[in-house]
């Protein structure tokens, strides 16, 4: 069983890497058999080193990216956090080509850990519908 040391040291971990936009580091906190499943119309990604290609193309296409946290709730084997999620879409994402514009997205992160304090799962959810407007994709103006 994961304790709450390891868990709020995991979480303290991943903003770091994600706001030093180091993938390498984002994935080290993942279990090697770890899933992402996400609310974005994208399959669940399986695996450390597809996490780690992922966070890749997200600061790739973000290059300015900053991960705020918000809130940080954590139970037995288990976190939940609220986050916000900006930077400057500069590359690919979700197969809109880069825009040049500015985003802030909020959203929520559920994590399962192991005993190691390792990610074995997360699951998120985030704004989707407020992302594309900002980009002026399929739903802006809906």
């Amino acid at each position: 069983m994961a304790t709450e040391e390891q868990i709020v040291a995991a979480n303290q971990a991943t903003f770091r890497a994600w706001n030093a936009h180091d993938a390498e580091a984002v994935a080290a906190v993942f279990a090697e058999d770890a899933v992402i499943r996400d609310v974005a119309p994208t399959e669940p990604v399986r695996g450390r080193e597809a996490i780690r290609e992922r966070v890749a193309g997200m600061i790739a296409a973000f290059p300015d990216l900053e991960l705020r946290q918000l809130d940080l709730v954590v139970g037995a084997d288990a976190n939940a956090d609220r986050w916000v999620f900006s930077g400057t879409h500069r590359g690919e994402f979700l197969g809109l080509a880069a825009t040049g514009r500015r985003i802030e997205v909020e959203g929520a992160t559920f994590s399962r850990f192991d005993a190691a304090g390792l990610v074995v799962e997360d699951v998120n959810f985030w704004d989707v519908p407020s992302l594309l407007a900002q980009l002026g994709g399929s739903e802006a103006g809906s």
